[in-house]
């Protein structure tokens, strides 16, 4: 079964051992009885005094509060990318079916005519544009995944949707570690353990990069070159593949806001999915990005795969800034230098990010440089992490992803 890794680099220190340090409650004394023979009024403090000592007095609770995780808000932030995906997929789906429409009709009105080159010949604007609508909202639902994707794939108990929507491969690639479910087409054709459905169905589909699921390679925006990306899908395909991607975007969904998140789940997701930068720059060095038209990656054609690693370290570092105050309240020093240690991450990925956008091309050797110093960055400061949770009293271990029982089938239905 695919899943990451859970990095365990430090034992864990009993919290009871940090809670007896800190010395305990000592029960108060009955006041002894006193004789007054003459009532004296008590002296007030001044009014400096007085502000001192209601300061003191709040202190212990500002600093119970400020010792507390957000783990509420780590959850809202999760549900807020959950919703914003599935509110593109639904677009994205509605669009799809659109398509899939047109090719049945030409299919019924043309039957002894291809249905892909009679709308390129027929309708190159309305299909052209229609299949750019549905890029824009693939790209619209993957960002939110990826925003996403380092809290969802650190959980056990999410992280069968990191598998499912976005990262476990196909069968056909590595039949040990896919996961077993079938995609049945509305034409009654089925997909076996096909894999993800970002990576391996509706983006290969959208943009032609797997023959299989490519129902014309055609010039869509008219320059007279057919390039990297131009391809009317095959209609089946990315239908069934575009109503399974809404289908688990709902149910996943559904599982966030189910979910009680945890300190253990937090430290788990922030070990497990920081040091896996190596992973993700080996992919960009073998995407379009760097390869360009040469490139036998069928996946990370729509957006490449420095964007995807901002989105997750973006999630990551969210839900540290909601965790640092547990940490801070046991060693501030610590949390100072795993803030920074996420702050320059990010920075580091970043720059490179904006260095492709302003249209700099990377080598292959520069993507293995880069992607060595990124890992250095992650494997260090995912240590600081472990320690961190060790710290305050978290022990980590390795927990296998939660699979639903029973068989994983998605049927097609035809609009």
């Amino acid at each position: 079964m695919f899943k990451r890794t859970m990095m365990l680099l430090t034992p864990a220190i009993s919290l009871a051992l940090i809670l007896a340090a800190c010395g305990g409650v000592a029960e108060s004394p009955a006041p002894a009885e006193a004789v007054v023979e003459e009532p004296v009024a008590a002296e007030q403090p001044a009014g400096e005094e007085m502000a001192e000592k209601e300061a003191m007095a709040d202190e212990p609770a500002a600093q119970e509060e400020m010792a507390e995780a957000d783990l509420a808000a780590v959850k809202a932030y999760a549900i807020e990318h959950a919703q914003k995906q599935k509110a593109a997929t639904e677009a994205f789906r509605q669009t799809v079916e659109t398509y899939y429409s047109r090719v049945a009709h030409v299919r019924e009105e043309h039957p002894d005519e291809d249905p892909y080159e009679h709308l390129v010949a027929e309708h190159p604007e309305a299909i052209a544009e229609l299949l750019a609508t549905a890029k824009e909202q693939w790209i619209e639902a993957s960002t939110h995944y990826e925003l996403d994707e380092g809290i969802v794939a650190g959980v056990p108990s999410l992280a069968f949707y990191d598998i499912w929507i976005d990262a476990g491969p196909p069968a056909a690639e590595a039949p040990d570690e896919a996961l077993e479910w079938q995609l049945v087409l509305a034409d009654g054709r089925t997909l076996d353990s096909p894999g993800n459905f970002y990576h391996n169905l509706t983006e290969p589909a959208l943009y032609g990069t797997t023959e299989e699921f490519a129902g014309l390679q055609a010039d869509l925006d008219g320059d007279g070159q057919v390039e990297l990306g131009e391809a009317l899908p095959d209609a089946e395909v990315l239908l069934g593949a575009a109503q399974g991607l809404d289908q688990a975007a709902g149910q996943m969904l559904a599982a966030v806001e189910a979910w009680e998140p945890s300190l253990k789940d937090t430290f788990g997701a922030l070990t497990t999915m920081t040091p896996t930068m190596n992973e993700y720059f080996e992919q960009w060095k073998l995407s379009a990005f760097i390869a360009g038209q040469t490139s036998e990656e069928a996946s990370f054609v729509a957006l490449s795969r420095l964007f995807d690693i901002n989105g997750i370290l973006n999630g990551l570092d969210v839900a540290y800034d909601n965790v640092s105050p547990v940490v801070a309240g046991a060693d501030p020093e610590l949390d100072a230098q795993i803030s920074r240690g996420y702050e320059e991450l990010v920075g580091y990925v970043g720059d490179l990010y904006q260095q492709e956008q302003e249209g700099k091309i990377f080598s292959a050797e520069e993507a293995d440089l880069f992607g060595s110093e990124a890992q250095a960055k992650a494997t260090a400061l995912a240590g600081q992490v472990a320690q961190a949770a060790a710290l305050v009293g978290i022990e980590l271990s390795e927990e296998d992803p939660t699979i639903p029982g029973g068989p994983i089938v998605i049927e097609a239905v035809a609009p």
